[in-house]
């Protein structure tokens, strides 16, 4: 019964993942930042977004279970954050900072440790962005951030249905809208949220651009910690890693971080 719901989920998820992706498409026909992206890249964007996304929703009852084991031993829900009246927009405004300022934390490292950035680099593989990419992340990065780490939750307790909208704004503007294939140019404004240009940044092959705009959703972080660029008119650099190393589809996302290790052992069987 679990297994059934979990499959009802993640088909109603996908379903309306389709549906913005979409009517984001209708944006990003209008004024694109790449004319042309190749269907090759396309085609795996969304094979290896599936895969993950299918993954996550399987295992979902797991990571939940785990989190609310992790929050429970240690006393969680230390702060509680009302949502009535208007205790709503105070709550939602501590809960994004929050938010953010773990997110920013998480992706330092992310790009710091090897360990973190062998998983994290499928990601940064991505040479032709859209709103796709957003949920473009090694299966396992998921599972470690919403089984074994919850520490939002462990420090802030706030009511079911704020934590649905935060998820669901985090989805359009955080992880959406950062990668959308759209030329937004927001001016003396681009330092205030995340944007398709600021974000197209972080992802550049350009050396002077690596570890730059970490942030998932306000580049206030990024701004404290001095890890802002702030993009000039026209700057829309090419994207990637600068090994020219990417995925071709299921297999190489399934097994990203070790793919030098199972390339190696194959040769050497061929050798023998």
């Amino acid at each position: 019964m679990v297994f059934l719901h979990q499959v009802y989920q993640l088909t109603l998820n996908m379903v309306l993942l389709s549906v913005v992706v979409l009517i984001a498409r209708q944006f990003e026909k209008r004024r694109p930042i790449e004319a042309k992206q190749r269907t090759t890249d396309v085609i795996v964007d969304w094979k290896l977004v599936g895969l993950n996304v299918s993954v996550k929703y399987l295992f979902a009852p797991v990571t939940a279970a785990c989190s609310i084991m992790i929050v429970n031993a240690v006393g969680g829900g230390w702060i509680v954050l009302r949502s009535d009246g208007w205790w709503f927009v105070p709550s939602f405004i501590v809960l994004i900072i929050a938010i953010d300022f773990w997110a920013y934390i998480v992706h330092r490292a992310q790009h710091k440790f090897p360990v973190l950035w062998a998983m994290h680099s499928l990601h940064h593989s991505a040479e032709a962005l859209s709103m796709v990419t957003g949920a473009r992340h090694f299966w396992i990065e998921n599972l470690i951030a919403s089984g074994v780490f919850p520490v939002v939750a462990i420090v802030f307790k706030t009511s079911p249905d704020m934590a649905i909208l935060i998820g669901f704004f985090y989805f359009l503007a955080g992880d959406g809208l950062a990668h959308l294939n759209m030329r937004m140019l927001l001016g003396r404004f681009a330092l205030c949220i995340q944007n398709p240009q600021y974000h197209r940044i972080h992802h550049s092959i350009e050396p002077q651009h690596r570890d730059k705009n970490f942030c998932k959703l306000l580049p206030l972080f990024d701004v404290i910690f001095g890890t802002a660029w702030k993009p000039v008119k026209d700057e829309f650099p090419e994207t990637g890693l600068d090994t020219g190393e990417k995925p071709t589809g299921f297999i190489d996302g399934m097994i990203w971080p070790v793919r030098h290790w199972f390339s190696w052992s194959l040769a050497r069987s061929f050798l023998r």
